[in-house]
């Protein structure tokens, strides 16, 4: 199996792409739903979940954003 390098601040920046799409695809959820909270959360799942296929480099500077 090939490892996978992928950048935090992209892969912060899909999660929040996805999250959009899924408020403006489903009925049930309100836009501005999921905040940078979700975000972070669902992005320390993935790393964890995906850490034997991945690395992720932290190309964010500490205290900031993306």
């Amino acid at each position: 199996m090939d490892t996978i390098v992928i950048k935090r601040s992209e892969l912060i920046e899909q999660i929040r792409e996805d999250f959009k799409l899924w408020e403006e695809m489903s009925p049930d959820i309100d836009e501005g739903y999921f905040d940078e909270e979700d975000v972070q959360s669902y992005l320390n799942f993935l790393i964890e979940r995906y850490h034997d296929e991945w690395i992720v480099i932290d190309d964010i500077q500490e205290g900031g954003d993306v």
